[in-house]
C-alpha cells in the first residue's frame, strides 16, 4: 500500500530526529530536492517517483547517487500489505481494528506497539500528529504503569519518526 503525500512533507520526514542515518546526506539538500521536484511540476511523492533520472540530473543540483538515495527514501514509508494482514489474526473490537489499520501505517508498528498506542489514547495518525514526543512518551509510560503492561516505552527517535510520518500521512496526504 502506498500513501501519497505532498512533496512538502519531506521537510517533516527528512531530519536527523527521525530518519535513518543512511539518509543523512539528503538532509543537506532537502530544500534543493523539493525545489527541483516543484520546478518539474512534481508536487507529490508519486509524481517525484516518476520523474526520470535524466531530468533530475540535467538540473545540475544533484548526482545519480543522491537521486537513487532519494528514491529509496520516498519509498521507505510504503506499507507492505502482508503487515496489514496480521490484523486479521488478532482478536480486536471493531474500533480497535480501525485504529490498528491506521497505526500500522507507521514504520515498525505492529500489534504490540499499536496496542500500546491505543491504551495510551493514541488511536489515529491525527492523534499522534497533533502531539509532541514528550506527551506521547509520558502517556505511554503512564499506560504501561497503570495497566501493568509488559511493554517497553518507545525511544524518542521512534516517537519523533511516528510523529513525522503521521503528519506526512495526515496534513500532507494526497488521496
Amino acid at each position: 500500500m502506498k500513501v501519497n503525500y505532498r512533496i512538502e512533507a519531506i521537510k517533516e520526514l527528512l531530519n536527523r530526529d527521525c530518519v535513518l542515518e543512511r539518509y543523512y546526506p539528503l538532509i543537506l539538500i532537502k530544500d534543493k530536492l523539493i525545489d527541483l521536484c516543484i520546478s518539474k511540476n512534481c508536487f507529490t511523492k508519486e509524481e517525484c517517483m516518476k520523474l526520470p533520472d535524466e531530468v533530475m540530473l540535467q538540473s545540475g543540483l544533484i548526482n545519480l547517487t543522491e537521486i537513487n538515495l532519494f528514491r529509496c527514501f520516498l519509498s521507505m514509508y510504503d506499507i507492505n500489505n502482508l503487515k496489514l494482514k496480521e490484523i486479521d489474526g488478532l482478536t480486536l473490537t471493531d474500533e480497535e481494528i480501525i485504529a490498528f489499520k491506521e497505526l500500522y501505517l507507521l514504520p515498525g508498528v505492529k500489534s504490540t506497539r499499536a496496542f500500546l498506542y491505543c491504551k495510551s489514547g493514541f488511536k489515529s495518525l491525527s492523534d499522534i500528529a497533533n502531539s509532541t514526543s514528550q506527551e506521547i512518551i509520558e502517556k505511554i509510560t503512564h499506560a504501561v504503569n497503570k495497566y501493568s503492561l509488559n511493554c517497553k516505552v518507545p525511544l524518542v527517535k521512534e516517537v519523533k519518526t511516528h510523529i513525522a510520518v503521521s503528519r506526512a500521512f495526515t496534513i500532507y496526504r494526497v488521496d
